[in-house]
């Protein structure tokens, strides 16, 4: 008896259990079984959409139904379209079958160049049985041009069907093997991330040191590997890296391309190894899925057999070149009929971009916008290939006649650099600790209760987001504005009055100027702003942020006041402003990209790739070439203003001389 009842009479102890009984058989009347998506990423219910019942109710039931896995996918806000928000859920393969909308249609010759028949409209898993390579379901839309197509589809089907979340279990033991597998296929109606195309099938395993599914009841998993496009990755079932709740794995999706990993992290591809190419990422936000795991047959007895689209040799999408191609289903994998083996050959790590990339332009960034990009690129060339070719080819060419244009400066930059090499090098190495100090705070101030919950809060509406995006990215630039440009100019200025300034010199006196240089700059970009906010005046509010570039020159060099800066600024810029614009451009791919490019070629060439040094290194090189480009803007500036551009050196000899007297 309950604790609460000792000393109550055995009527009131009777009344309580009655009352309480039928609460739950009224409760029970009127909430249907299933599970959907809730709106706080739990279950409700649904009364269709179930699969067919397991293939086995007994131990292999029990044991399919005590391990099956909770999944999270990201979800950042409501908006079907946004692709920052995973947009499908692993459901039942029944979603396809069975469809006016989805035919079974037939390669004439079996590849995706053949011609096209319709077989059947509206296939059943009967429909399916004993297919070869050549059939394939067709879903509405192109996954070459995807859009939101399959988003609102599957988004419009799940709010008014509630498919049920479901992981399919398979229960083998490989030949010659004393393990048993117990694999968990989940479907996904379509992958959205590089290469885009219908349907997808992903999969975790799970392996007991038993013969039979009554013998594994009686065990813990040894261990456990979870399936990455081609490859996978393992871990044994008490590693730190692999989170369990009550006892059910915890997979972390990757966002679009649904590779099943440990752990919330920036996830690389190399394409080796059976990782794809390009990058993945299982942070959160999250909604989380629990499975309900679904016992089928190694094989399928017959097209009468609920499950006997596991005898489908064809794809589960459209039939396209390899970049789009639907996949294959699970019984096509080597791991449906070799599960011990394929496990044994999986990765033991994945490789994982750090929190923190370092400063200046990351090059994993650059690697991850590059293959995106990329992506797009094919997209391109496959609709009109001559069209995607001459774009291509005028850009470099105007890169090219860009470099050429600002040679001048871009040379005159780098004998600068090179004359005083040890000071400028000293100088920008300064930006490294600098940088890391920023990183730290701003770290601490992100995880400091309440701020930290609030940003995360917060983070879920995607205009406070990409401004938490541009304030975080944006700090590291900032250091360099701040504390490292003018103190390059400065001492720019004491080398062509024949002094060696040095290091600590040079930072003392161009730490003098940061504050005038600060509130120039934000002045300039208020009136930027007040024109900006007129819609009409955003042209002109443009031309003015071009006209600040100057802004630190005509301060540390000119030794203006912050209201004196902003005109003496535009007044350089004006002498040419096309020159101006071209030589920043060009002056900031030259520092900005250099030192990633450099550190995306050792990521890929070195096979053991420590991606931590490979970002400390893009930040040693960012660190050492931004004073390159500040010296080819200050020479620029040289070259517009003429004998005016140091009328600022009078009084800045006379502090020199002060300090050394």
């Amino acid at each position: 008896m309950s604790p609460l009842l000792v000393g109550r009479s055995r009527r009131t102890a009777h009344f309580i259990f009655v009352l309480v009984s039928v609460v739950i058989v009224v409760f029970a009347a009127f909430v249907p079984a299933g599970q959907s998506r809730a709106a706080d990423g739990g279950v409700t219910s649904t009364t269709i959409g179930d699969p067919p019942p397991s293939a086995d109710a007994g131990p292999a039931q029990q044991l399919a139904d005590r391990y099956a896995p909770v999944v999270y996918l990201r979800e950042v806000n409501s908006n079907i379209c946004d692709t920052e928000n995973e947009g499908f859920d692993p459901v039942a393969v029944d979603f396809v079958l069975k469809r006016d909308d989805i035919p079974l249609m037939k390669s004439v010759d079996g590849t995706a160049n053949g011609a096209r028949e319709l077989v059947k409209d509206a296939p059943s898993a009967a429909d399916l049985y004993g297919r070869d390579a050549g059939y394939y379901l067709d879903y509405p839309g192109s996954p070459v041009r995807p859009g939101c197509v399959y988003r609102r589809y599957f988004a419009d089907r799940m709010s008014t069907e509630n498919w049920p979340f479901v992981a399919y279990a398979h229960i083998y033991q490989e030949p010659g093997s004393h393990e048993l597998a117990l694999q968990y296929w989940m479907y996904y109606y379509f992958n959205d991330w590089n290469n885009n195309h219908e349907g997808d099938w992903e999969m975790v395993m799970l392996f007991f040191d038993a013969n039979t599914a009554e013998e594994a009841l009686t065990k813990e998993p040894t261990r456990v590997v979870y399936a990455q496009h081609g490859g996978g990755e393992r871990s044994d079932w008490n590693d730190k890296k692999f989170s369990k709740e009550d006892g059910h794995p915890v997979v972390y999706v990757a966002r679009g391309a649904h590779a099943s990993f440990f752990e919330q992290r920036v996830y690389l591809g190399l394409a080796e190894n059976g990782t794809g190419f390009g990058c993945e990422t299982t942070r959160g936000p999250h909604r989380r899925d629990a499975m309900k795991a679904v016992v089928v047959p190694h094989t399928p007895t017959g097209p009468d057999d609920p499950f006997a689209w596991l005898a489908f040799d064809g794809r589960w999408g459209e039939l396209r070149r390899s970049e789009w191609n639907g996949p294959t289903g699970p019984n096509d994998k080597t791991s449906w009929t070799q599960p011990v083996t394929w496990g044994n050959n999986v990765r033991d790590t994945s490789l994982t971009a750090p929190d923190f990339e370092g400063f200046g332009r990351a090059p994993l960034g650059i690697f991850c916008g590059a293959v995106s990009g990329g992506s797009r690129v094919l997209v391109a060339f496959t609709r009109a290939p001559a069209i995607a070719a001459g774009i291509l080819g005028g850009l470099l060419v105007v890169l090219g006649l860009m470099f050429a244009y600002t040679s001048q400066e871009t040379r005159g930059a780098y004998a600068y650099y090179r004359r005083h090499l040890h000071t400028f090098l000293l100088i920008g190495a300064c930006l490294i600790p600098i940088a890391y100090l920023l990183a730290a705070l701003q770290t601490l101030i992100f995880h400091i209760p309440p701020i930290g919950p609030f940003l995360a809060m917060m983070g879920r509406f995607p205009g406070v987001r990409i401004f938490l995006l541009l304030l975080v990215g944006s700090l590291n630039a900032v250091a360099a504005l701040i504390f490292v440009e003018p103190t390059i100019v400065w001492a720019m200025g004491q080398f062509r009055r024949g002094r060696r300034p040095g290091v600590v010199e040079s930072y003392k006196h161009g730490f003098r100027f940061i504050v005038p240089i600060i509130i120039a700059r934000f002045r300039a970009i208020l009136a930027a702003l007040r024109q900006a906010i007129t819609i009409v005046g955003i042209p002109r509010a443009i031309m003015m942020l071009v006209r600040m570039i100057f802004i630190p020159q005509t301060v540390v060099a000119g030794g203006d006041v912050p209201e004196k800066a902003i005109a003496d600024s535009a007044k350089a810029v004006n002498v040419s402003v096309p020159r101006t614009l071209l030589t920043q451009l060009s002056l900031l791919m030259l520092t900005g990209l250099a030192g990633p490019l450099l550190a995306l070629f050792l990521l890929v060439a070195i096979p053991t790739r420590p991606v931590d040094m490979v970002n400390f290194m893009s930040s040693i090189f960012f660190a050492f070439l931004y004073p390159f480009g500040v010296i080819g803007m200050t020479l620029l500036y040289e070259r517009h203003r003429g004998g005016e551009a140091w009328q600022g050196e009078t009084q800045t000899d006379g502090q020199v001389a002060s300090a050394e007297a």
